[in-house]
């Protein structure tokens, strides 16, 4: 007999308090779970956001599973509140070491570092789908589904850009779970999310004519190269200001606090608010959620806002744009004439400018995004 999902083990089940039977055999309340699915995906956070859409194809492929999610604390946050994750389990030594002991029907690993891979070799399943590590400290990949990934992500200028899958299609594939189009879902507390925006209109002076655009204008350290030019924001800046009902929101992280001051600096106007680390990431996504158009790269604040479905322009050199599914959200701007697209900042850029932008952020103007940003509002 399987485990009952209401079965605690050291104390009673709530129906215990009903009709006082802690005896699973013969209990109507008994409900097992016909799969236990393990899925691992810790991070980085824009990646964790793209592959929620993964929990509720699983759920569709198999009802009745019990799934639990296992990644970073900072990633906790975007699962809190999903009906398709039974367990978030975030990731340490001790979560570790008690799955070690734990046996499961499926796992599915789509992280390819080491500490993931590694995971993957020590947990306990006849059904592993996605990567593992070699013997000799490599990644491989552990079913045939990931193969296609896996190849792809060796041949960056050949099958890499030759690839018109986007990501929620590769995870599935490697998770052998049928896509049907299944979106990024991030679950935002209304009522919480109505007085942050309350707030935040009568600290700055919003009225709810205005046209508030959320400018990210950073990106993670790991693909410097993802981030817009400093010029390219002031001259969009400076078009925006043109028009007296556009509040510009700077936002980014610790890395942008320069950045962003700088280009508050430049205009010293009521109308373009520095929001930088000023928030946390629930916050943040409470930020994106009021806004009216978002300008970002391919950060997290992308995916936050495809999945809070507000209207984006964003724009793509060093990472594969055709994998980024917008849903009609919006624009992609890419220069698909460079030949060094998808390269990932894996060596110097030979393009790169005084400013340390590459050509394929020099070559997308303000004007035309200051065109997209109007043809959304």
């Amino acid at each position: 007999m399987k485990t009952c999902r209401h079965f605690k083990g050291d104390r009673p089940c709530k129906y215990y308090w009903i009709d006082k039977s802690w005896n699973c055999s013969i209990c109507e309340h008994h409900n097992p779970f016909n799969e236990r699915i393990l899925l691992i995906k810790l991070d980085a956070l824009g990646d964790v956001v793209r592959a929620i859409p993964l929990a509720e194809g699983i759920k569709k492929q198999y009802p009745n599973s019990q799934l639990t999610w296992l990644t970073t604390s900072a990633a906790k946050y975007f699962m809190d509140g999903n009906s398709f994750v039974d367990r978030i389990l975030e990731y340490n030594s001790e979560v570790v070491r008690r799955l070690q002991f734990e046996q499961f029907d499926i796992i599915i690993n789509l992280d390819k570092d080491p500490k993931a891979t590694s995971m993957m070799m020590l947990f306990n399943s006849d059904d592993k789908r996605g990567y593992g590590l070699h013997p000799e400290g490599y990644v491989i990949p552990l079913n045939d589904d990931a193969k296609y990934h896996y190849n792809m992500c060796l041949d960056n200028w050949g099958a890499k850009t030759e690839n018109k899958l986007n990501y929620q299609e590769i995870i599935f594939s490697i998770a052998g779970i049928k896509y049907d189009n299944e979106k990024l879902i991030i679950n935002l507390d209304k009522d919480t999310s109505d007085k942050f925006k309350e707030e935040f209109y009568k600290k700055y002076d919003i009225q709810n004519e205005d046209n508030v655009i959320v400018l990210n204008t950073g990106c993670g350290p790991v693909y410097p190269h993802k981030k817009w030019t400093y010029d390219g924001f002031k001259k969009l800046i400076e078009y925006l200001l043109e028009e007296t009902n556009n509040k510009v929101i700077l936002a980014g992280s610790d890395p942008e606090l320069l950045r962003n001051n700088n280009l508050w600096k430049e205009f010293n106007s009521s109308n373009v608010i520095d929001t930088t680390s000023k928030y946390d990431i629930e916050q943040f996504c409470y930020l994106i959620d009021l806004s009216d158009v978002v300008v970002t790269g391919d950060t997290v604040a992308l995916h936050i806002a495809i999945a809070l479905e507000k209207k984006i322009v964003s724009f793509f050199g060093p990472t594969p744009h055709q994998e980024v599914n917008l849903f009609g959200l919006g624009k992609k701007l890419v220069r698909e004439e460079l030949d060094c697209l998808n390269c990932y900042d894996q060596f110097p850029c030979p393009y790169e400018d005084s400013n340390h932008d590459g050509k394929c952020m020099n070559l997308i103007s303000a004007d035309e995004v200051h065109k997209n940003i109007k043809e959304l509002l």
